[in-house]
């Protein structure tokens, strides 16, 4: 069994299509294969094969063309008089049945208007409404029998212009601080963005934003849809809105989309299982909606709109605030085992809306997380102080505190300059003051080496200032680039002090060097570390491997220099919160 041929199938189909137009235009306009007899056929070819040149491929396109080769001639449309149908014809592929119709239409006006024609435009409207019936099932060149053709418009139908506005918002007010030195924040009204308009001159953007809440949730944005027909083949039929999504379909047409409005939700919040306040300028998804607005899309005059699709991405319209302060201790005593006498304080803040939230997960973050592995941080400080080789009556006194200052911010999501036009982008506004790291350690105790004895006294003192302005009200700059500097590494060095004291042998222990080692680390705001968005508190905390340089000297045997360890690095702290 020979395989079909697909190809040779259609151009067998293209012929007897050509053969079949040939016939019934000859029952239609019987003067002319009267007229030229046996050129008829190469005429009728001649004509399909001008379609073909101008772009023409539809079965039903390329009959009313040649319909109007027999109503003006060949190559009618290059004459002097019609350079309006060149116009026409110099139109894109995919718009050849508006095409065609509008050049039985201005050939109607022009049998109309110029005298003596042999045509009646009543002749011309019926001659081509008979070859509409007669093809508009058939496809196009190489595909001539789709099995579910689409309806070809036969009357003008298309919009003149659409309108989208939010009439409501789903969140009036956002968090601004405010003006002058005092550390204030007021709520001030977000203006509506300004209503989208489109026409055959701006068309519809491929994607819209919006804010709202999600469902059930109160309040919920409102989008409220407005169109105005050019013309219309059928007013209870176009136009038409068609809105799909989680919610499903909604439809309306004719008269019901002169004016409609919807509630636009968003998708439900994520379980806040860490706790609010987290997770800072967290990119949540939108929900994604389908706008579709439908016509026949086509005109007797002028580019048509046509019908138009976009998405819409409602995004979540909570805005959030935070204040954070946080209070170190003054310097006291490290005891093996035991907590500070004294312990800073963490004052938080969380609202959402003008809603306050629940602060205790964030300040537990701090006080039961950082700060308890700060004291743990420094009882390891003082156990490995106390394993130093030689040493005796081992003491610490300590003050460290990491993020310590006060930190306020807000963010949420923002539609852009553009209004409903394009993404909504995420906001974060706000300053940090803070101290990414402020210790003053002090270390003592007596070091017996080599026959020499010296009181040692060991310091780490000094601050990492983390402070900045976080301003994000537009696209630029990106929220990783905007919050790269909100990180702090901080190396604070070991400075040594050796006092000598006498010994009975005479016997002197003195510093030779400077003492290496220093604490170092990290802290601020990064991007999360366990999944999702939006950025984390942090901070790390780690021990440089520390030596002195020592001299002994002693009076018989002279002076030699020794490097004591006193210990080796380690991580002493890796925190996060939430």
């Amino acid at each position: 069994m020979q395989p079909i041929d697909d190809e040779a199938l259609e151009q067998a189909h293209w012929a007897a299509f050509v053969t079949d137009l040939a016939d019934h235009l000859a029952a239609q306009w019987p003067a002319m294969p009267e007229r030229l007899g046996e050129r008829y056929a190469a005429f009728v070819e001649h004509a399909v094969a001008l379609a073909d040149k101008r772009g023409l491929s539809g079965a039903a396109a390329v009959a009313r063309y040649v319909n109007l080769v027999f109503v003006w001639g060949p190559a009618w449309h290059d004459k002097p008089g019609f350079e309006w149908a060149a116009g026409l014809l110099a139109a894109p592929r995919e718009r050849e049945w508006g095409t065609v119709h509008q050049l039985v239409r201005r050939s109607m006006a022009e049998l109309q208007r110029l005298p003596g024609t042999r045509i009646e435009p009543a002749s011309l409207a019926a001659a081509d409404e008979r070859l509409v019936d007669r093809y508009a099932a058939l496809g196009r060149r190489g595909a001539m029998h789709p099995p579910e053709p689409p309806p070809l418009p036969r009357r003008a139908c298309d919009l003149e212009a659409a309108e989208l506005r939010l009439t409501e918002a789903a969140v009036g007010l956002q968090y601004v601080p405010a003006p002058g030195p005092a550390a204030a924040w007021l709520r001030e009204p977000i203006p509506l963005p300004p209503p989208l308009r489109v026409d055959a001159a701006t068309p519809l953007p491929p994607l819209l934003a919006a804010l709202s809440q999600p469902p059930g949730a109160r309040p919920q944005a409102r989008l409220q849809l407005r169109l105005r027909a050019h013309a219309q083949c059928d007013a209870q039929v176009h136009p038409a809105a068609a809105y799909a999504g989680t919610h499903g379909l909604w439809r309306w047409a004719g008269h019901e989309t002169r004016t409609v409005s919807w509630p636009l939700t968003g998708l439900a919040r994520a379980s806040l299982a860490a706790g609010p306040g987290l997770a800072i300028a967290e990119e949540t998804s939108p929900d994604i909606f389908r706008l579709e607005l439908h016509s026949c899309g086509l005109r007797d005059e002028g580019d048509a709109i046509g019908p138009l699709q976009t998405r819409l991405w409602v995004w979540p319209a909570a805005q959030w605030w935070l204040e954070l302060e946080r209070q170190g201790a003054a310097v006291q005593p490290v005891l093996a085992g035991q907590p500070p006498a004294l312990r800073g304080a963490t004052r938080v803040r969380v609202e959402c809306d003008g809603q306050a939230q629940d602060p205790l997960p964030l300040r537990r973050a701090f006080e039961q997380g950082l700060d308890a592995a700060t004291e743990a941080a420094l009882q390891a400080l003082r156990a490995a102080w106390a394993s130093v080789p030689g040493l005796t009556a081992p003491r610490l006194d300590a003050a460290l505190t990491l993020l310590g200052g006060r930190a306020a911010c807000t963010w949420g999501w923002r539609l852009g300059p553009g209004g409903l036009d394009g993404r909504a982008l995420m906001r974060l506004v706000g300053a940090l003051e803070m101290q990414a790291a402020l210790a003053d350690l002090q270390f003592e105790g007596e070091l017996a080496l080599a026959g020499g004895r010296a009181r040692l006294q060991l310091r780490c003192a000094g601050q990492a200032p983390l402070a900045m302005t976080l301003q994000r009200e537009q696209a630029e700059p990106a929220l990783l680039a905007l919050l790269q500097p909100a990180q702090v590494a901080f190396r604070l060095p070991f400075v040594a002090e050796l006092t000598p004291l006498a010994t009975e042998h005479g016997a002197l222990l003195q510093a030779a060097g400077p003492c290496t080692g220093a604490l170092v680390g990290e802290a601020g705001l990064r991007p999360r570390t366990t999944g999702g968005s939006g950025f984390e508190w942090f901070a790390t905390l780690r021990l440089e491997p520390a030596q002195l340089s020592l001299e002994s000297v002693d009076p018989v045997l002279g002076g030699h220099r020794l490097a004591h360890p006193l210990w080796p690095a380690r991580t002493l702290l890796d925190w996060r919160a939430g």
